[in-house]
């Protein structure tokens, strides 16, 4: 962000000559978070990381001076204020700031001691009355006390969760402005291993009518940091810094949160007591984000259900439960790319898309549903609609016909939750969308663990009267950022052709229209276009015939008659498409090849440099399943020409680093691993395999998975390389007798000559090869298997194939074919088997 378009905050607070609070916190967070921050020092301070020594307010005067001289020239959009060391300071900034600022966001943080525990403001040193923040707080947006600032101003005894429940109530009783009652200093708190604030909130604008005059608990698991010195400052300047950049506060008092947390997380230590915190720049990870619980509902005696929130990575309860009996287990699941999301009005526009070959669609009805009324009869001809066309119907508001009908799935809006039973929706195995508009609510939402997340309105929107303000591209990029990972997005509101692109280069994963087909003169023309645009290329739609239903043969194949099989028949998505369109293009691949693929599953014994190649070339390709055998570690010498590996995976099992490296490339590649060769799981793996790949280093390793391919039927694919040599062979003797399997090959006592591991080998070689091998899957696995019983040698200095048949062993122990071939071919197989050495079969690839 460059300098001129940053938002001007004043900070007003004493300065901290350590440099871990007040105002140099205040100015470090300022700068950090894109804000232009002025300082306005009340109190001089002398203090370490270990004491205050000495306290000393500045003048009238002074005081009276730097905001007069900042006004006039760079006025505030927010105002932080922090340590005051008097009552006579704080009527003063009153007064000047009724008469001068009296619309400017006011985030107001009480300081009266300091982290070390030492007392800051003179009136609580000298034991005289507190301080009276009263008139204050008619001026201030939020105030922000942590438990000994609460413990004075509210006048309690603040000792376990009812009395500091009771004490922050008292006090936001008292005030006209929001509270937010910082815990992460309490000791109840500290033994949970949450850090855990209240929130308590009078009359929001731009915000839904369930939060007004509500309270929330934010709750984060605590960080293992001792260094919080300056916490509650950072804090509240982040607050001032995201209001400033137009946040509505419930979503400010978030991104503060977050902040926070990235910020304890990078803290560091440099005196010898508590340290300063990081200064990480806006934490949009869902990790930093946290819990958000009605206060009502917040169950203090179970803090495994808190931290049980989908975007954190820790355990639910025992019972699995949440709060309100709301099951800690996920509404049916979604793909995350859904594409063009139509919300129609009426049954019959809903058909004509479907026909049209759109497969997620919402029935949005404004007007009351009666029993035995058309709007009734419409919702349930949508949903019988949903079925004959296996599409994702959901329906708006109405949950309950949704059940009883069987709707694929409910959309409600924030409003709604109070009023539906969100057991009964998932109890009968319904999906649910829920609306969001900010942060806060999408936090609310998450915690109900649903089916996708509607983030908007984004622009303007004439079809629903909002409370809340339109959220813009930047913010909507912000949340897919936080929200893209852990379920589908879908921006929704004023979306059109126009700012279509603009849209989807935020990075959402779906967007919703309305406006941009309910009113186009031609409605079905508009979806086809807006796909087209979604897409990025002309969608394959023909005669109102989408690509998938063109292959009306997979129907029988791919899918089953119900909408609960919708995931399944719905073949490719529409990011599906731009991902695969180039193998797409290929007559013998096409939309039915690759669905193919992703039915299949593939096992990878070896990851070494052939294995690691095969494994990322198949999971690109979109095999559905790689199930990857291999005990071995990375170590150094393998990274020359096995590159999924680096240094920092040294040490590592190659198998947990391929499943964490591809499983986050290729989500939707399902990753299984197995480090033990042969023990009784692989043999299981093995046999669910489709083909199975042999990438292994050793004779003994080879042999045993040719037997246990030959016993369980499954097709065997094998290649080693060592030096400048490499060869592969396709086997499967009940499909090719004459070519036996690898044993005829090799047999049992085979010996080199040498170690291959001496004779060295180039990345580029193995890679070659591993190439080959992977083409001689992705065929096979579409049905074309032309190295079917073919031995194949690569020789990587002259770059030159030769090829021969191979020929079984009537001899062979392990397939026991008696199939003889005949003279030219056994001569073929000779020749090409004398000539290659078995060394090729034995090197650590």
């Amino acid at each position: 962000m460059s300098a001129d378009k940053r938002p001007i905050v004043w900070s007003i607070a004493g300065s901290d000559s350590g440099g871990g609070a007040g105002i140099q916190a205040d100015l470090a967070t300022l700068s950090n978070l894109g804000c232009h921050g002025c300082s306005i020092i009340t109190t001089l301070t002398a203090q370490s990381s270990v004491a205050v020594t000495l306290t000393e307010a500045v003048s009238e005067e002074m005081l009276l001076a730097q905001l007069n001289a900042l006004l006039g020239d760079l006025p505030p959009k927010a105002i932080k204020i922090g340590l005051l060391a008097n009552q006579v300071q704080l009527q003063l900034l009153c007064d000047w700031l009724a008469r001068h600022l009296p619309d400017v966001p006011l985030v107001v943080d009480p300081v009266m001691v300091a982290s070390c525990g030492d007392a800051l403001s003179k009136s609580t040193a000298m034991g005289a009355a507190r301080l009276d923040y009263r008139p204050l707080a008619a001026l201030s947006t939020v105030l922000t006390p942590n438990i000994h600032d609460l413990a004075l101003l509210s006048r309690s005894d603040i000792h376990d969760f009812p009395s500091w429940q009771d004490a922050a109530t008292c006090l936001a009783n008292e005030l006209p402005c929001h509270l937010l009652a910082k815990g992460g200093d309490f000791e109840a708190g500290i033994a949970r291993g949450l850090a855990e604030d209240l929130l308590l909130f009078k009359d929001l604008p731009h915000s839904s009518g369930l939060h007004q005059r509500q309270g929330f608990v934010l709750a984060s698991p605590r960080q293992a940091s001792s260094n919080n010195h300056g916490s509650g400052c950072t804090l509240s300047s982040a607050i001032a810094a995201f209001l400033a950049h137009d946040w509505i506060l419930p979503d400010a008092l978030i991104l503060a949160k977050a902040y926070i947390n990235g910020a304890l997380a990078q803290s560091y230590q440099v005196g010898r007591g508590p340290g300063p915190l990081g200064r990480p720049g806006a934490c949009l990870a869902a990790g930093f984000m946290p819990v958000i619980w009605p206060l009502e509902d917040y169950p203090w005696g179970n803090p495994a259900q808190v931290l049980g929130a989908p975007w954190l990575a820790a355990p639910t309860s025992a019972d699995g439960v949440s709060a309100k009996g709301v099951s800690a287990e996920s509404f049916k699941t979604l793909p995350h790319n859904l594409g063009i999301y139509p919300v129609v009005a009426d049954a019959e526009l809903l058909e004509a898309l479907l026909k049209a070959g759109c497969r997620t669609i919402q029935l949005r009805l404004k007007e009351e549903v009666l029993p035995g009324s058309s709007a009734e009869q419409a919702i349930i001809r949508a949903i019988a609609l949903g079925h004959q066309y296996q599409a994702r119907v959901f329906i708006n508001d109405h949950w309950q016909l949704a059940i009883a009908h069987r709707a694929f799935g409910v959309h409600l809006g924030q409003e709604d939750l109070s009023q539906a039973s969100l057991e009964a929706i998932q109890g009968a195995g319904l999906a649910l969308g829920l609306s969001s508009h900010g942060y806060f609510e999408a936090l609310l939402a998450l915690r109900r663990r649903p089916s996708y997340l509607a983030l908007g309105h984004i622009f303007a929107t004439k079809t629903k009267v909002m409370p809340s303000l339109p959220q813009g591209l930047a913010r909507l990029g912000a949340y897919s950022e936080t929200f893209g990972s852990l379920l589908p997005t879908v921006a929704i509101g004023g979306i059109d052709e126009h700012n279509l692109d603009a849209v989807k280069h935020t990075g959402v994963a779906n967007v919703a229209v309305v406006r941009a087909i309910t009113e186009a003169a031609e409605p079905v023309t508009a979806f086809r276009r807006l796909t087209q645009s979604w897409l990025g290329r002309a969608a394959p739609i023909a005669n109102g015939i989408s690509y998938a239903q063109q292959n009306a043969g997979l129907q029988d194949d791919v899918g089953v008659q119900d909408c609960t099989g919708v995931q399944d028949y719905a073949g490719l998505s529409d990011r599906d498409f731009i991902r695969y369109g180039s193998q797409l293009l290929l007559p013998r691949v096409s939309e039915a090849g690759q669905l193919a693929l992703r039915a299949k599953t593939v096992v990878i014994v070896g990851l070494g440099g052939l294995g690691h190649h095969l494994a990322h070339s198949l999971a690109a390709a979109g095999v559905g399943r790689l199930i990857l055998i291999d005990p071995d570690i990375v170590e150094l010498g393998n990274l020359p020409r096995q590159l999924l590996y680096n240094e920092q995976d040294i040490g590592r099992l190659k198998v947990d680093v391929a499943k964490e490296k591809l499983g986050r490339d290729y989500p939707n590649c399902l990753i299984e691993i197995e480090p033990k060769l042969f023990g009784p799981k692989s043999a299981e793996l093995i046999r669910e395999a489709s083909l199975v790949l042999d990438a292994s280093d050793n004779f003994l390793c080879r042999h045993n998975l040719n037997q246990a391919c030959v016993k369980l039927g499954k097709e065997l694919i094998a290649a080693a390389i060592s030096a400048d040599s490499g060869l592969l062979c396709h086997t499967a003797p009940w499909l090719n007798p004459e070519a036996g399997c690898y044993e005829c090959l090799f047999p049992r006592d085979s010996t080199g000559s040498g170690r291959c591991r001496d004779m060295g080998v180039l990345g580029p070689a193995v890679q070659t090869l591993a190439a080959m091998q992977s083409l001689a899957a992705i065929n096979t696995l579409l049905g074309e298997r032309s190295t079917l019983g073919r031995l194949i040698s690569l020789d990587c200095r002259t770059l030159s194939v030769r090829e021969a048949a191979l020929c079984a062993d009537p001899a062979c122990l392990c397939c026991q074919t008696q199939s003889q071939a005949g003279n030219q071919t056994e001569a073929q197989f000779m020749k090409g088997r004398s000539e290659l050495s078995r060394e090729e079969n034995c090197d650590a690839n």
